[in-house]
C-alpha cells in the first residue's frame, strides 16, 4: 500500500522509473486529465491484496517520482482534492456521513478458543497481570490468517491495548517467554500509557498453571522472527 503523505492526507505512489516516457505513468497522467476512476490494490498480506474504489490519480510529480492518490467512500459520490478546489469545496466543510454493507467471513471458533485461552490465564493479562474481563482477548499466536490452530497452546490472554501492540509488532515474546519490545517504543517519549510498554522490555510472561496450556515454542518462535524482521 501506498505511504501516507501527511500534508494532504493522501496516499502517495511510486512512479515508475521511466519518467514521462514510461507506459504506466503517460497512463496515469492521462487518468488525472480525465478524473477517470480507477481500482487501486491495496496490500494486506504477503499475496494478499483487497481493491480499493473508486480511487483518483492526482497529476503525477514527476520530479518527485511520484503520484498521489485519492479515495472515496464505497458507493458515495466523491471527487480528487484537485477537483474539490476547481469546485471551491472548503477544507472544514461538514462531511455527511455514509455507510455501506459488506460481506465478511465469521471466526465460527473464535469465541471458544477465546474463552479456553482466557480461563487457561486465570482471566488475567500475560502482560500487565489485568483482570478486568472486558478488556481480555485470548489472541493468537501464529495467526488465524496464517492457519494458526485455534488451541490453547497457540493463544495468550492478554488486553485490548496489548493484543493490538502484539499485532502491529510494538511488543514480540521470544520462545523463553521473555517479552521485547520494538525500538521505535523504547525510544518513544509519550506519557504514563507508553512507560507502561516499554516497562516489558525483558519481563516473563505470566503463564497457565497447567504446562499442557503453555504456549507452544513452535509458534513462539515463528512470530517472534516476524516482530524481529519488522520492529526495528
Amino acid at each position: 500500500m501506498g505511504e501516507p503523505d501527511y500534508s494532504t492526507g493522501l496516499l502517495a505512489y511510486d512512479l515508475a522509473r521511466g519518467g514521462r516516457d514510461d507506459s504506466t505513468n503517460r497512463a496515469l497522467d492521462e487518468a488525472s486529465r480525465l478524473g477517470a476512476r480507477l481500482i487501486y490494490f491495496v496490500g494486506v498480506a504477503p499475496a494478499v491484496y483487497e481493491p480499493l474504489w473508486p480511487v483518483w490519480a492526482e497529476p503525477p510529480d514527476f520530479g518527485a517520482g511520484r503520484v498521489l492518490i485519492a479515495a472515496a467512500d464505497a458507493l458515495e459520490p466523491a471527487m480528487s482534492s484537485t477537483q474539490a478546489a476547481q469546485a471551491g469545496v472548503a477544507a472544514n466543510e461538514l462531511r455527511e456521513r455514509s455507510y455501506s454493507l459488506v460481506a465478511g467471513k465469521k471466526r465460527n471458533h473464535q469465541a471458544w478458543f477465546s474463552s479456553r485461552t482466557k480461563s487457561a490465564y486465570g482471566h488475567r493479562c500475560a502482560f500487565s497481570g489485568l483482570t478486568l474481563s472486558r478488556l481480555l482477548v485470548g489472541a493468537h499466536i501464529l495467526p488465524d490468517a496464517e492457519d494458526g490452530p485455534a488451541i490453547v497452546t497457540n493463544g495468550i490472554c492478554m488486553s485490548t491495548l496489548h493484543h493490538t501492540a502484539f499485532d502491529a509488532h510494538l511488543i514480540g515474546v521470544d520462545t523463553d517467554c521473555r517479552v521485547h519490545v520494538a525500538r521505535s517504543v523504547r525510544d518513544g517519549r509519550d506519557g504514563p500509557l507508553l512507560q507502561s510498554l516499554k516497562g516489558l522490555d525483558g519481563a516473563r510472561l505470566r503463564l497457565p498453571l497447567r504446562p499442557e496450556d503453555r504456549p507452544e515454542r513452535e509458534f513462539l518462535d515463528w512470530r517472534f522472527r516476524r516482530f524481529v524482521e519488522v520492529s526495528d
